[in-house]
C-alpha cells in the first residue's frame, strides 16, 4: 500500500508516510489521469505537527531557510505557470469557458475582468503584506487577454 487517496471536491488528496511513496503514488495518479490532473502541490508535515493537529494544539512550522526574495520568486513562478495553464481551462465563473474564449466577446470581457478582480482581491486579503501570495501581480494576465482597459 502506497498511501491513501481521497477525492475532496475537485481535488485528489494523496497521503503517504514517505517522500518515496509520494513520488510513486503521484506517478501512478499521473499515469491514470493524464492531463486531467495538474501539477501537484506538496506538503510535508512532521510527526509532531500531525499529533498536535490531532489534539487540536498549534505547532509552529519551522521557517524556510531560503531568503524571502528566493521564496517569493519560487511562489511567483509557480503562480505564473498555474495561471498560464488556467487561461486555457474552463472556469465556472466564466460560464465554463476558458478566459481566452470569454475575452473575445464584450459580455465575456466584462466577466473575465470581474474574475481577474476577484483573484486580485482574494490575493490582497493575505494578512501578511510581504507574503509571496500578497505580492503577486496579475498585470500580465490583463495584458495577455487584452483587457488592460478594463482594469481599474
Amino acid at each position: 500500500m502506497l498511501g491513501n487517496a481521497e477525492l475532496k471536491g475537485r481535488f485528489l488528496h494523496l497521503s503517504t508516510n514517505s517522500a518515496e511513496r509520494a513520488a510513486r503514488g503521484t506517478a501512478l495518479v499521473r499515469q491514470a489521469l493524464g492531463d486531467l490532473a495538474r501539477t501537484p502541490l506538496t506538503e510535508i508535515r512532521t510527526v509532531e505537527q500531525m499529533l498536535a493537529e490531532r489534539s487540536g494544539k498549534h505547532v509552529e512550522t519551522p521557517s524556510s531557510s531560503a531568503p524571502p526574495e528566493i521564496a517569493e520568486q519560487g511562489v511567483h513562478e509557480f503562480l505564473d505557470r498555474h495561471y498560464l495553464e488556467t487561461l486555457d481551462q474552463p472556469v465556472a465563473m466564466l460560464g465554463n469557458k476558458t478566459p481566452r474564449q470569454a475575452a473575445k466577446t464584450p459580455a465575456g470581457r466584462r466577466k473575465v475582468a470581474d474574475w481577474l478582480k476577484y483573484l486580485e482581491n482574494q490575493t490582497a486579503k493575505q494578512p501578511d503584506p510581504v507574503n509571496p501570495m500578497a505580492t503577486y501581480s496579475f498585470e500580465w494576465i490583463w495584458k495577455e487577454l487584452g483587457l488592460r482597459d478594463l482594469r481599474q
